[in-house]
């Protein structure tokens, strides 16, 4: 039996661990001892319900906030948090890496790139094989505690392992223990500029912030706060990660070509494509009540300003890149340009782009 560990107990964790649970795996859900207390219920029951288009239930094998517990004999590990978690929740695991063990980040955002820094500086040389996934499999809501409501799951995901010559491999030996198809990329950079999250969340949030202030989330992010002038800015955008992919070699989908390939949509625009896609559009109210939400303090950091760190290196111009990261940061009172992971946590500053792209 394939044991599987799932780190995180968000939505995403949540939902990955019960709909592998479901199918007999033996899953063990781990969560960072500062979190402890959001889990305790968990611990006790071992079950999550998945509601939706998903009628599901599983038994987990375990529930735990230790790392050494959590880590000890799982033959994959599974990675589905927000990126300011990978920092703790890796660091936390690092001591206890086995050989031959196999780690997929979901989303990894260059995650694996910042893990293998921290790997190599702890002195850590076992035989860990690391993946990134450009996001994670379902679309969903925690409703409660061991209880996810899934409102869509993805035709596919696409995956690269660092380094990428070894990612069909991977593929071929963690496929019967995920839920969609895998599809091979060429490496993880391509991994992190597939994310279109920061296409879509980073500039509705910004051009939504009154809306956001004063109506406390009560509209439909996607189908309200997506017009055709925000839009037009993600498009913008979009154009701006797609120069970076070709300079690096990289065919990369627009946003609205992803978003109809992973959920089978029509749409002759983007703002169309969006408003077809019931995942996004087919429920009610959804926006977020802070500009201290993940859609700015995750996929800016970890998504935009190593985007835009890539483009500097590469000569080539981001201007609406890199003013979307700039209003993220007076709104949320940060750097985000100094704050955020660059080239540096990368262990891309002093390489070439031949060098980058061999390495």
């Amino acid at each position: 039996m394939t044991r599987i560990t799932v780190l995180g107990a968000g939505n995403g964790g949540q939902a990955l661990a019960g709909d592998l649970a479901s199918q007999d795996f033996e899953v063990t859900l781990f969560e960072h001892p500062q979190l402890e207390h959001k889990i305790a219920d968990l611990k006790k029951s071992k079950t999550i319900t998945l509601t939706g288009i998903m009628e599901k239930k599983g038994h987990l094998a375990n529930v735990t906030t230790s790392a050494e517990e959590a880590i000890k004999g799982a033959d994959i590990i599974y990675f589905l948090a927000p990126s300011f978690a990978q920092k703790p929740i890796l660091e936390s695991i690092a001591p206890y890496i086995e050989d031959n063990q196999k780690l997929v980040l979901m989303p990894g955002n260059f995650g694996s790139l910042v893990f293998r820094s921290h790997l190599k500086k702890i002195g850590n040389t076992t035989s860990l094989k690391m993946a990134e996934a450009d996001t994670m499999p379902y679309a969903c809501r925690l409703e409660a505690l061991g209880r996810v409501n899934i409102w869509g799951i993805k035709q596919h995901l696409s995956i690269a392992t660092l380094p990428g010559n070894q990612t069909e491999t991977f593929i071929s030996q963690i496929q019967q223990a995920f839920p969609i198809q895998l599809k091979a990329a060429p490496n993880v950079i391509a991994i992190g500029l597939y994310n279109t999250n920061m296409i879509l969340h980073c500039p509705t949030m910004i051009m939504n912030v009154g809306r956001i202030e004063s109506e406390n989330g009560n509209f439909r992010f996607y189908g309200d706060g997506m017009t055709e002038s925000v839009c037009s800015v993600m498009e913008a955008m979009d154009r701006e990660r797609m120069f970076i992919g070709e300079a690096l070699g990289i065919d990369l989908l627009s946003t609205m070509d992803d978003m109809k390939k992973l959920y089978n949509l029509e749409g002759k625009t983007l703002r169309e494509t969006i408003l077809n896609n019931s995942v996004y559009c087919g429920h009610g109210t959804d926006a977020p009540t802070s500009m201290n939400y993940r859609y700015l303090i995750e996929d800016v950091p970890y998504l935009l300003v190593p985007v835009s760190a890539l483009a500097q290196k590469l000569g080539i111009a981001a201007p609406t890149i890199n003013s979307i990261i700039h209003l993220s940061s007076v709104v949320n009172g940060q750097n985000y340009f100094e704050t955020g992971v660059g080239l540096k946590e990368l262990g891309l500053e002093n390489v070439s782009v031949e060098e980058m792209r061999t390495l």
